[in-house]
């Protein structure tokens, strides 16, 4: 099973929330061989405890270490200038990243350009706009999710999991789309499959 973990997750690990034991029982399960779990590197763009944002891909690494999840895969994003490391990203047009988009914010344009104009901001004031900055992520990391295949989405994100949203997701390709809890539920019932047995 390949599991995906927004940065909502590693939020938890690094904060301790309620989500911890749970988020930490999956990533055991990659440390034993047991699952595969992935990050989208797009989290290294994504505004951390207090606001900031990783100054370096490297401080991402060191921060993923700390909370540990060094070991985990990391899934390109999409490149988008001013957003994601020049290094950990790919490039080239993408017919799934604006359906996804869509679904999960319906009233933030796609293009920033478009959200600039919309919003009265000038978009070459040298920074990105923190809302579409957060929306563009958030988006990248379920495209993340389904560009490379995986399985379980799991978040503690409620935007996810609207129930005028998920069904859309997962009929684009995200498959599942659970909390914490909810994956450890599944992943459990998939290790207990006589199927997985065999194999």
């Amino acid at each position: 099973m390949e599991i995906t973990l927004d940065n909502n997750c590693l939020i938890s690990l690094d904060t301790e929330d309620k989500d911890l034991p749970a988020i930490r029982q999956i990533v055991g399960l990659h440390t034993n061989g047991v699952a595969r779990v992935f990050i989208p590197a797009i989290a290294a763009s994504e505004n951390q405890q207090g606001g900031k944002l990783h100054a370096t891909f490297r401080e991402f690494e060191q921060f993923l270490r700390k909370i540990g999840c060094y070991d985990c895969h990391l899934l390109s994003p999409l490149g988008y200038y001013d957003v994601t490391y020049w290094d950990h990203c790919v490039y080239g047009p993408s017919e799934l990243e604006e359906p996804i988009h869509k679904i999960l914010f319906p009233k933030i344009p796609f293009k920033y350009a478009d959200y600039c104009r919309l919003c009265g901001i000038d978009p070459n004031n040298g920074v990105i706009d923190k809302k579409w900055r957060n929306a563009k992520c958030d988006g990248l990391a379920m495209w993340c999710h389904i560009h490379y295949g995986n399985d379980v989405f799991v978040t503690n994100d409620s935007n996810f999991h609207k129930a005028t949203k998920k069904p859309r997701l997962m009929a684009l390709g995200a498959k599942e789309i659970l909390r914490p809890k909810e994956a450890v539920q599944r992943i459990s019932k998939w290790l207990a499959s006589p199927t997985i047995e065999l194999t």
